[in-house]
C-alpha cells in the first residue's frame, strides 16, 4: 500500500510526486505484503520442506520479475512457471535458481530450456527423446520433473505406468530425474478426493523408493493443500495464489488473517463532465440519462483487462464511495457515474480511482470482482494485460516492471 493510499482523505486525490506510472493507470505491488505471505507459508512447512514459488501468467498478474525477486529474497526456494518463454524472461532477468516449466514444452524448444538451464516436466518418452539430443548437443545434463495423474485427468502418466517409465528414463544419460509430482483437483473445496489422490501418490512414492526408483523431489501441495492438508507436504510445497495473499476459494480453503493481498489497481480521472436528460453514454447509447448527471471519464478499458460483456467490473472506488459504470467499457476507456460523489466532494482530473484495492474506509476486493464476473479472484488478477504499469512499492518507494 502506498504512503499515499495510508494517508487518504477527500481533500487529497491526486498521487504523490514518487508515483509516476507510464499510463494513468498503474497496478501497484506492495513487496512488503509479499514478504509477509512467504514468511507464513514458512511457518507451516517443517524444516527442510521447500517452497517453490508459482510465478506463471506473468506472477498471476503481479509481474513476474519483481514478483521473482522479492519472493526469492524473502525465503523462497526456487519457482514455477507455465512456459518456456516465462521462464526464459526471468533468466534474462539474471535469476539463476532452479525454474520449472509444468506445462508442456515442445520438443523444438528442448535446446533453448537445456541452454537456459530450464527444469522441464516431462510425461511420455518423445519429449525424453528430444531433450537427451539437446542436452547431449550441449554437453549438458538436463533436470525434468516427472507428473503423475492421480485424478486431475489433464497432464501425467497414471501410477501404474511410473514404474516402467523411471526404468527407461535410466537409460538417457543426459537426463536427471530431479522430481516427481502430482496435482490436486479439488483440494480447495473436496479435501475428501483430495486424500485420495494423494492416497494414490503416496502409494506410488512407497513403491518406487521399494524399487530404488524414487526421485529425490516429490511434490503435491498446492495453495490450498499447503494450509488445509499437511500431509501433503512432503520435500516441496507449490504456492501460487497463497503468494498473493489471495484465497484458494473463499469458502473451502480461506487465507488466515496474517496473509494480505499484494496487489492494487488504480487509474486517475481523465474528465469530468455533465449530462443532461436524453444524452447518451459510450458506443451504442446504451445508457440514456433520464436527469442531470455528473460523470467521469476513466482511462480503462477491455484492452487492459477490464471486461466489456457479458459481465462488467460493476463499480469502481472515487473518493471511497463506489462509482458506478456506465454504457459500454471501450477498449481504452470506460465512463462511470460520480452524480452523488460529487454532492458532497468535487471529483477532478487527476483524481485516484481504485479498481481493486482499499480506497478511505473501502475496499474493493479481487474476489468481489470475481463475483460480480461470474469468475474466480485468479482470473480477475491474471487477466490485467501487459500494458498496465506494475509499480512495486513498499512505503513511498517503487520500481517500475
Amino acid at each position: 500500500m502506498s504512503e499515499w493510499t495510508q494517508k487518504w482523505t477527500p481533500e487529497r486525490t491526486q498521487p504523490p510526486d514518487t508515483i509516476r506510472p507510464g499510463r494513468p493507470t498503474w497496478i501497484e505491488v506492495d513487496r512488503s505484503a509479499l514478504v509477509d505471505n512467504v514468511r507464513a507459508i514458512r511457518r507451516r512447512l517443517a524444516p527442510g520442506c521447500r517452497l517453490m514459488a508459482v510465478v506463471k501468467a506473468n506472477a498471476y498478474g503481479h509481474g513476474a520479475v519483481g514478483v521473482a525477486e522479492t519472493v526469492l529474497a524473502a525465503g523462497a526456494d526456487r519457482l514455477a512457471v507455465a512456459t518456456l518463454a516465462e521462464a526464459v524472461e526471468l533468466r534474462q532477468a539474471s535469476i539463476g535458481v532452479p525454474i520449472q516449466v509444468l506445462g508442456y514444452t515442445p520438443g523444438r524448444q528442448m535446446a533453448e530450456a537445456v541452454r537456459r538451464r530450464v527444469t522441464v516436466t516431462v510425461f511420455d518418452l518423445e519429449t525424453v527423446q528430444a531433450l537427451s539430443a539437446a542436452a547431449r548437443e550441449a554437453a549438458q545434463t538436463a533436470q525434468v520433473h516427472v507428473k503423475v495423474n492421480t485424478g486431475m485427468n489433464r497432464l501425467g502418466l497414471p501410477p501404474q505406468a511410473m514404474a516402467e517409465f523411471l526404468t527407461m528414463l535410466h537409460d538417457f544419460a543426459a537426463v536427471r530425474v530431479e522430481g516427481i509430482f502430482t496435482h490436486f483437483a479439488t483440494s480447495d473445496v473436496d479435501r475428501d478426493f483430495a486424500r485420495v489422490q494423494f492416497a494414490r501418490f503416496a502409494a506410488l512414492l512407497d513403491q518406487l523408493a521399494q524399487a530404488g526408483l524414487r526421485p529425490p523431489l516429490a511434490h503435491a501441495a498446492n495453495s490450498a493443500a499447503m494450509l488445509t492438508l499437511p500431509e501433503t507436504h512432503l520435500d516441496m510445497v507449490r504456492c501460487g495464489i497463497a503468494l498473493y495473499g489471495l484465497d484458494p476459494d473463499v469458502e473451502g480453503a480461506p487465507l488466515p488473517p496474517e496473509f494480505r493481498p499484494a496487489l492494487s489497481w488504480k487509474a486517475q480521472v481523465a474528465q469530468v463532465s455533465f449530462l443532461q436528460p436524453g444524452d447518451g453514454v459510450s458506443y451504442g447509447r446504451e445508457f440514456i440519462a433520464t436527469a442531470p448527471m455528473t460523470v467521469a471519464v476513466i482511462p480503462v478499458g477491455y484492452a487492459d483487462g477490464f471486461p466489456r460483456r457479458p459481465f462488467t467490473w460493476g463499480s469502481v472506488l472515487i473518493h471511497g464511495e463506489p462509482a458506478p459504470l456506465l454504457g459500454r467499457v471501450c477498449m481504452d476507456q470506460c465512463v462511470v457515474d460520480v452524480t452523488a460523489i460529487a454532492a458532497s466532494t468535487p471529483v477532478r482530473q487527476g483524481d485516484e480511482v481504485v479498481l481493486i484495492g482499499r480506497q478511505g474506509e473501502r475496499e474493493l476486493a479481487a474476489a468481489e470482482v470475481g463475483r460480480r464476473l461470474g469468475t474466480i479472484n485468479y482470473d480477475v488478477v491474471s487477466r490485467i494485460l501487459g500494458r498496465v504499469p506494475r509499480l512495486f512499492v513498499n512505503g513511498c518507494h517503487e520500481q517500475r516492471s
